[in-house]
């Protein structure tokens, strides 16, 4: 008999097109117990965590405690957290695209990555009364509707275009294994300076930095759907030269081996789903 707890209840749902260039998924996780739950690694984009049962617990390398508010910003780059829960588990999430988050509302990505900031920061004061909203609601479809017409408000009073920064982010993410960044800047017709002051702006992060993270997430993201634990042909299959160059760049980027990722218990509760339309 397995020694796991059955896998958490995972819903989502596309948002509607006006959302789309900024809004990759509405999703949910619901258990009825303090289930187990997954290693947090680091990213390319950020989440809006919305939880209508009790907030997790955020655990850092080193045993640094974060207790989450109940309506929080993740946005990890540099470091992996340990997720505990502190009840049974009901949250919405919604998915933004990698750079896209700045634009509905106060904050710089600067300011939000390797952090869980309240939403509040990010959103204002109206966003705390959500999570009660939602725990009123009977269902999934319900509450991502709540959601959406949260975002649809934030959307009609910013109305926020996606910049150059933006396409050349999402040119990165989508990268084809092994193009380099001189190759990416090359067919925006930048220079590489010019490319890395973009992405600097609307990610945070140096563009070779970000293709590293988008090749492990797109290598992990596989791996934990297909519960593959063999990770080799994978790895190869987006880039990397061989099985010591994914060891390391696992460990350079998150801190764990693959073999620390890639257990039974990620392939039950983990942060990936699958790829939806763009």
């Amino acid at each position: 008999m397995s020694t796991y707890p059955p896998p958490i209840r995972r819903s989502f749902a596309l948002p509607p097109p006006v959302l789309r260039p900024f809004v990759e998924r509405i999703w949910s996780w619901e258990s009825e117990c303090a289930s187990v739950l997954p290693l947090l690694l680091p990213g390319t984009g950020a989440e809006l965590v919305l939880h209508y049962r009790a907030p997790f617990v955020a655990v850092a390398v080193g045993g640094r405690r974060y207790a989450l508010a109940p309506a929080h910003i993740s946005c990890l780059r540099a470091s992996s957290c340990r997720l505990v829960a502190q009840g049974p588990v009901g949250f919405v999430a919604v998915r933004f695209r990698s750079s896209t988050i700045r634009h509905l509302a106060a904050l710089e990505m600067g300011d939000m990555i390797e952090r869980f900031p309240a939403a509040a920061e990010h959103f204002g004061p109206e966003i705390d009364e959500l999570p009660a909203q939602l725990a009123r609601l009977p269902d999934f479809a319900a509450r991502a509707g709540r959601v959406v017409q949260f975002l649809l408000c934030r959307l009609a009073g910013s109305a926020p275009e996606l910049t150059a920064a933006d396409r050349a982010v999402d040119a990165l993410y989508y990268a084809d294994p092994g193009e380099s960044v001189a190759e990416l800047a090359d067919d925006f017709g930048y220079g590489v300076r010019q490319l890395e002051r973009l992405v600097g702006g609307a990610a945070g992060l140096t563009p070779k930095r970000f293709l590293r993270l988008a090749r492990m997430h797109h290598t992990v993201r596989h791996l934990l759907l297909a519960k593959q634990a063999d990770y080799l042909d994978a790895a190869l299959a987006r880039g990397y030269y061989d099985q010591a160059h994914f060891i390391h760049e696992m460990g350079e980027l998150t801190g764990h081996t693959p073999r620390q990722v890639l257990t039974p218990g990620s392939f039950l509760s983990h942060f990936y789903n699958p790829r939806l339309p763009r």
